[in-house]
């Protein structure tokens, strides 16, 4: 039988704490639909392919949850995130393809990919969103 190893349920719980710590004032920003991306994809091709629909701006997330236990993982998770359409000059819409969140020291650090994506093109359209960041036991 080949080695196995495995993250314990308390290990999971350490790495989630770190991560609520880490993760102070994130950024979380939107991309547009077509984009494809991948672990391996890199900061400035997330920043290409950034929504630009009117009112879009990028959020700061000043403090995620302590983490909670879901299952066989570790949870912490930070406050709804809203991006609302609001009007500015040439009515610009995205359909809305997925979040990315980087640390405050401009890392990139994950990505969440929108099944189906979320159109964001007009008046009272919003994209409402909860970053999870979790850490399975096992």
């Amino acid at each position: 039988m080949a080695d196995a190893s495995f993250l314990s349920l308390a290990g999971a719980k350490v790495e989630a704490q770190d991560a609520q710590t880490r993760l102070v004032n994130s950024v979380l920003h939107l991309f547009q639909a077509g984009f494809v991306p991948t672990p391996t994809t890199v900061l400035a091709d997330y920043l290409t392919n950034e929504c630009d629909f009117d009112g879009y701006v990028a959020l700061t997330i000043a403090a995620w949850a302590d983490p909670v236990l879901a299952g066989a993982a570790y949870v912490t998770y930070a406050p709804t995130q809203t991006f609302p359409w609001t009007h500015v000059a040439d009515d610009v819409g995205n359909q809305v393809g997925g979040s990315f969140l980087v640390t405050a020291g401009g890392v990139l650090y994950s990505a969440t990919i929108f099944d189906p994506t979320r159109p964001c093109m007009g008046p009272d359209q919003a994209i409402i969103t909860t970053p999870t960041d979790v850490y399975p036991a096992g």
